[in-house]
């Protein structure tokens, strides 16, 4: 089950910078509470102590929106890891980042320099990094991070960024049970685990917890131009034992992990050269004076300023790091918006606080108040960060004062219908219908899962959060066993405090096809420049004539009959085809067979494998290039198919694992030959277990190569 959870951001309250003490502020701080649709006013006094008047221009900035915490409840069984006081970046444990390709990291230089200029330097706008956190955990607990864990680690990070224009909003967290990938992450399963359980990479960034301590590492993360925007592969993995813990370590891994995801480099890149990391005002260090938190300590003499032991970016103890430069912002933002600028569209604070007043004169020696309006209508729940600054003619006279807002918003959730009525349904076969959630409550609405009393009606929608005003359409199957009337109740659970689990109605009837096939499948196996016939026989068991058309576009196959026709009552119809290997390479190809008649159109899929069949049944000869086919039939019961062509030696691991990353069986995982090789699955786990209709995810890995892709059994 998936879990989300919504936390605030601390800022740091911005200090008055008063250079002209005769002008003064009645409060450097505004607070208003709210709940969602009301309104305040509140008001600052300016004093002015001089005998002239002074001109103030009034600018609100940075009004940034940071959802709520939703409170989890405490988990009993929760096993709390060790945290070693030694622990995080030594000369022990260590980032597993890997450094740039120099070819792709020139052209990010120049790609990165050129929107500097375009844009400039302060030309940059706030930032969300939403996070879509993954728990990956051992069987026994261990690993089982809490909710409050990581909602302490993504405060940690805005505590680090809060000056940057970046905020990170916790949005998601999961929870997946892997011994395998839990211990074995960064070596073997790095891109399985993130293929299994990515959520949208163009506009989150995914976290996943693990041991990788194991290989001494603490933490890595890919920057933004080695891979394409949206990749899996695109996110930070942690160690889950290097989180900011309540008077344990300080979370500073994340914030370097965080730093390279936003397209910084290691300060120590290339040792004692001009061009280190690609930032003017990190100074270059050698990699063989790391770990020393020395104000003094200079590395590269020859080159200007002492080495930054106080970056994020570089590896010293974590209390003594503390800062990113005014350079490193401007190229996590030059970086995003080059590479990343899908989140650029995650969403920010609407406008909350307003005045009537751009500009007001303060009388001498006289006082003037200025109001400022909360607003709470037009927003969603959560707390709200902004600055009002004061500026004065004289161009070092400018005063801040920091505002915040909470406002206490609702979920609610709205259907469309609590009632589904699905077509009548032949037996096997499938219909759908769709259902509308909305959310018309003032904080986000999350779905957290769908339960169904009966098998026979299913959905593959998965846990979802729908914002404030917003809907989300999911799709609702129904497949009857056999003749009759059918009823079940599908509950949405959600984060709804009047309505946690809401009751939708289904009914349905099957009914039994006027029309049999004898077969609604085949896959053959021919040798090269050979033809077999098969008969297909159509079984009209109503009491009226059936009429028939039958179409394919598969260029080996050869309807032998007549293509049209009518089936009397109670009769039979013998359809002849031919499939023919002449002239086709080795390898699977698949195509459909459509027969429309009177009471609805009926599919057969047809199979062939142009092959020689060695002693392992597998196909003779050797592919050019790795290729996993999709899978036939598909959606299937009981049995399904897949080819994979393999082009060179090598381990590989073929495996099912259903869509919340759990493995259900593993079919092989050793050395194999160059070839074409078959595999079926009859809808089995490792232990022989039937599983339940629904979305299974086939993952194959060749040397270091990785492919996924969905089946759906439906029963």
């Amino acid at each position: 089950m998936m879990t989300k959870t919504l936390i605030p951001i601390l800022f740091l309250c911005s200090a008055i910078a008063v250079y002209a003490d005769d002008i003064e502020v009645s409060q450097d701080t505004l607070l208003q509470n709210l709940n969602y649709g009301e309104t305040a006013d509140r008001t600052i006094t300016i004093t002015n102590n001089t005998s002239s008047a002074v001109d103030l221009s009034i600018t609100l900035v940075d009004q940034t929106w940071i959802p709520p915490l939703v409170q989890e409840p405490f988990q009993e069984n929760l096993v709390v890891p060790d945290v070693p006081a030694t622990l995080g970046f030594t000369t022990e444990h260590i980032c597993g980042t890997p450094d740039p390709d120099p070819a792709d990291a020139l052209i990010a230089d120049e790609l990165v320099e050129r929107w500097l200029e375009q844009q400039g330097r302060s030309s940059r706008s706030i930032v969300n990094v939403q996070i879509a956190w993954h728990v990956i955990y051992q069987d026994n607990g261990v690993g089982n991070l809490s909710d409050q864990q990581i909602a302490q680690q993504v405060t940690w990070l805005n505590t680090a960024f809060a000056d940057h224009d970046f905020i990170f909003t916790l949005d998601i967290i999961d929870r997946t049970v892997n011994n395998d990938w839990f211990n074995d992450m960064r070596d073997t399963y790095d891109a399985i685990a993130k293929q299994a359980l990515n959520i949208d990479s163009y506009h989150y960034m995914n976290v996943y917890t693990s041991n990788i301590l194991v290989d001494g590492v603490a933490g890595y993360a890919y920057l933004p131009n080695q891979w394409t925007e949206g990749s899996y592969m695109h996110g930070i993995v942690l160690d889950y034992r290097v989180l900011s813990y309540a008077g344990g370590y300080d979370g500073d891994v994340a914030v370097h992990e965080a730093g390279h995801y936003l397209g910084l480099r290691h300060t120590f890149l290339n040792n004692c050269t001009t061009g280190n990391d690609q930032v003017d005002d990190t100074p270059a260090h050698h990699e063989d004076y790391l770990w020393q938190c020395n104000n003094n300590l200079d590395s590269c003499p020859d080159l200007p300023g002492n080495d930054p032991v106080h970056n994020y970016m570089t590896y010293t103890s974590n209390s003594c790091q503390w800062e990113f430069t005014p350079g490193q912002k401007d190229r996590m933002h030059a970086m995003v918006a080059t590479y990343r600028p899908h989140m650029l569209e995650n969403p920010v604070a609407p406008l909350w606080m307003t005045t009537a007043d751009e500009t007001v004169t303060v009388p001498a020696n006289s006082t003037l108040d200025v109001d400022f309006t909360f607003d709470a209508t037009n927003t969603y729940g959560g707390t709200y960060y902004g600055d009002v600054i004061f500026t004065a003619a004289t161009p070092d006279t400018a005063i801040t004062v920091s505002a915040t807002l909470n406002i206490t918003g609702f979920p609610e959730i709205g259907l469309n219908t609590t009632v589904l009525s699905f077509a009548d349904t032949y037996i096997n076969d499938t219909s759908a219908v769709s259902l509308e959630i909305s959310n018309v409550g003032s904080d986000y609405l999350d779905i957290s899962s769908f339960e169904f009393d009966y098998d026979y009606f299913f959905t593959e929608a998965q846990a979802a959060s729908i914002p404030p005003s917003e809907s989300e359409e999911i799709t609702i199957y129904f497949i009857p066993d056999s003749i009759g009337s059918f009823s079940g109740i599908m509950t949405i659970n959600s984060n709804d405090d009047d309505d946690p689990a809401v009751d939708v109605t289904l009914y349905g009837t099957g009914e039994e096809s006027p029309l049999l096939l004898s077969f609604s499948s085949l896959i053959d196996t021919l040798a090269p420049n050979s033809v077999n016939s098969h008969l297909l026989t159509l079984s009209n068991t109503g009491n009226v004539s059936l009429d028939y058309q039958i179409n394919h576009d598969i260029e080996w196959l050869t309807i032998i009959s007549p293509e049209n026709g009518a089936i009397p009552a109670f009769n039979t119809e013998l359809i002849q085809f031919n499939v023919s290997t002449l002239f086709m390479n080795y390898g699977e190809y698949s195509g459909t067979i459509e027969i429309e008649t009177s009471v609805g159109v009926f599919y057969l899929g047809v199979t062939i494998i142009v092959a020689g069949l060695n002693i392992d049944n597998d196909i003779a000869g050797i592919p050019h290039t790795f290729k996993v086919h999709n899978n036939f039939p598909n959606p299937f019961n009981p049995v399904t198919r897949v080819q994979i062509d393999v082009p060179e030696s090598g381990h590989m691991q073929v495996a099912i694992f259903d869509v919340s990353g759990r493995l259900l069986n593993t079919f092989y995982n050793g050395n194999i030959t160059p070839g074409y090789h078959n595999i079926k699955w009859d809808g089995k786990n490792n232990i022989g277990a039937s599983v339940s209709s629904g979305v299974y995810i086939l993952n194959v890995q060749l040397n270091g190569k990785h492919h996924s892709q969905k089946m759906l059994l439906v029963k």
